[in-house]
Order: C-alpha cells, then structure tokens, then sequence
C-alpha cells in the first residue's frame, strides 16, 4: 500500500524525519502557551470603577453583566448581584436558579442594566 503524503504545513513532525520526540513535545507546548489567554492587569483606578459598579448593582438589585476570567478563557454571565463577600472579596451572582461565586481579581468587565 502506498502511504498517505502529509504536506509540512498540516504536520511539521510526520515530514520531518529528523525530529526527537523531546523536540515536538517542547514544540506542541510552546504552540499551547501561545494560544493560551492572558487576561488584563487593571490598576487600581480600573478596579475602583469596577467595584463602584458591582456595589451599584448590588445596592439596586438591577441586572448585571459580568465578564471574568476563568482560569482559562474570559466568560460572560448576565444575573443579579445577590451578595458582595468583601471578606473573601468575590461576588455572588445568581441566574435564575443558578448562582455562581466570582473572585472580585478575576472581573474584567461589569456592565449594569443587562437582563437574561
């Protein structure tokens, strides 16, 4: 049977012969790290304004839309304010039935008057 040809740009290690595997490994890492998101430093002016907001929806119990970063990648979520743990400093929103707790460092964004 003849074998498949793979071009180098759908897979730079099957066209090349001479690659250790240590190679491609460190190789498929560097290209992970590369993808990986990096969420924003905000200073201390940012994270006031962002505190203001989420103490003004939580004050008037109006919708919010919170964009924060999950360890992975930025989410959006769209619910109420219920609880500021100014303690633990996170947020607890909830969405019809669901509430999720979100650490204040990990908000991005905070938008008032969203509904679900």
């Amino acid at each position: 049977m003849r074998e498949k040809t793979v071009s180098k740009k759908e897979n730079l290690f099957v066209a090349s012969r001479f690659v250790l595997p240590e190679h491609r490994e460190t190789y498929i890492r560097i290209k992970a790290e590369e993808r990986r998101y990096i969420p924003p430093e905000l200073d201390e002016e940012q994270q006031a304004a962002l505190s203001e907001e989420v103490w003004r929806a939580f004050q008037s119990g109006s919708g919010v839309a919170v964009t924060y970063y999950d360890g992975q990648s930025p989410k959006r979520r769209v619910g109420c304010v219920v609880h500021v743990d100014q303690a633990s400093r996170r947020i607890k929103l909830k969405a019809g039935e669901e509430a999720v707790w979100i650490p204040f460092d990990r908000l991005l964004h905070v938008q008032m008057g969203a509904t679900s």
